[in-house]
């Protein structure tokens, strides 16, 4: 395993219809949804692991706690910058921040737990057996 605190990443998507609160059904309007952001976050977090975890680990996304203060209309482009800012044993903490090209769409943190792929998905296969 290769993690270290401060290990950052930026990614980076197009406010297109698909991504808008109005698809996403969680408001009316078409802006970017903050579900979308979510999902962003934990695609960045991911990316920011790819390579760096021991084989056949993983991640599990396991706590969001964001605040989508501005909307990014259709046609826009959001960035979100993900920075390791915590390692405790399995856990992982990141600071999450979403700009557009006028500033902060969404800020918080994202938490993430190191898990062996094999045995989380043996567990979660056998959850109602």
């Amino acid at each position: 395993m290769n993690i270290q605190i401060g290990d950052e990443i930026t990614l980076s998507e197009e406010v297109v219809p698909e991504n808008t609160a109005k698809t996403w059904g969680s408001g009316s309007l078409p802006v970017y949804a903050t579900p979308a952001m979510c999902t962003l976050i934990e695609r960045a977090a991911v990316a920011l692991l790819s390579d760096k975890l021991d084989e056949g680990m993983t991640t599990v996304g396991t706590k969001l706690n964001i605040a989508h203060v501005s909307a990014t209309p259709v046609g826009g482009k959001v960035d979100c910058h993900c920075t390791l800012t915590e390692i405790d044993r399995k856990r992982l903490e990141f600071h999450v921040e979403v700009t557009d090209a006028k500033g902060r769409v969404g800020i918080g943190t994202h938490e993430r737990f190191i898990v062996e792929a094999e045995s989380f998905m043996e567990k979660a296969e056998h959850k109602f057996d």
